[in-house]
C-alpha cells in the first residue's frame, strides 16, 4: 500500500543529456504511449507533499506534468536538480529520482523516512543487492549548504557526495525493476516488451 509522508518534496530529475539516445530528452520518450517522466511522477506523487521537475530544456513540455524548476547550469550532473530542487522545496526533506524510472517503488519514499526517523543520518539511499542506488536518494533538506559548497569546488560525483555524509543504506527487498532507468533506445524497446500496458498503474 502507497503511504504518503508529508514532510518530503519529490524532486524528478530530468537533466541528462541524453548522449546514449542520440540527444533525446529521454524522460519524454515514451513508454506505452505516455512519456517516461508521466510514469514516474504519477507513481511520485502519491508518495510525496508535493513533485516538481528538474530540467534543462523542455520546460515548457514538463510543466504538463507538474511545477519545473529549470537549472540552466549543464556541466554540473545530477546533483545540479537535487541542489535546485533542494532550494525550490519547503519541507524538511527532499527525495530524488531519476526521470526515466518508469517503475518507482511505490513504497520508497515511506521506507526511506522510517530509516532516517530510527538513525541519527542525514541521506537514506537502498541497495537492491547488486548496486548501491545513490540517485533514488532521501535528504535532509539542511544539506543545502553543504551541496552546493560540494559543487562550487567542483566536484560532481553523487556517490562521493553521499558518502562524505551521514548516511544510511536500505536493503532489499524491492519491487522487481524499480530502479530501472532507460538509457538506450534498446533498453527502452526492452522495457516496453517487458511490462504489460496495464500493469504501469500498479
Amino acid at each position: 500500500m502507497t503511504v504518503r509522508v508529508a514532510d518530503v518534496t519529490g524532486v524528478v530529475l530530468c537533466g541528462g543529456a541524453g548522449k546514449r539516445f542520440g540527444g533525446a530528452d529521454k524522460p519524454l520518450e515514451l513508454l506505452h504511449g505516455l512519456p517516461l517522466v508521466q510514469h514516474v511522477c504519477e507513481r511520485l506523487a502519491a508518495q510525496v507533499a508535493h513533485v516538481v521537475i528538474s530540467c534543462n530544456r523542455n520546460a515548457d513540455t514538463y510543466r504538463r506534468f507538474g511545477d519545473v524548476i529549470v537549472d540552466g547550469i549543464t556541466d554540473r550532473g545530477p546533483l545540479a536538480g537535487v541542489l535546485a530542487g533542494m532550494e525550490a522545496a519547503t519541507t524538511d526533506f527532499v527525495f530524488v529520482c531519476p526521470g526515466d524510472a518508469p517503475l518507482l517503488s511505490r513504497t520508497l519514499v515511506a521506507r526511506l523516512r522510517a530509516v532516517l526517523d530510527s538513525t541519527d543520518t542525514d541521506v537514506a539511499y537502498p541497495d537492491d543487492g547488486e548496486q548501491r542506488q545513490h540517485l533514488f536518494m532521501l535528504v535532509r533538506r539542511s544539506l543545502r549548504e553543504a551541496l552546493s559548497d560540494y559543487l562550487d569546488a567542483g566536484r560532481r560525483a553523487v556517490h562521493t557526495f553521499v558518502q562524505l555524509q551521514r548516511c544510511a543504506i536500505v536493503d532489499g527487498p524491492f519491487d522487481s525493476d524499480c530502479f530501472t532507468n532507460v538509457n538506450t533506445a534498446d533498453d527502452l524497446a526492452q522495457l516496453a516488451a517487458s511490462i504489460p500496458a496495464r500493469a504501469r498503474r500498479r
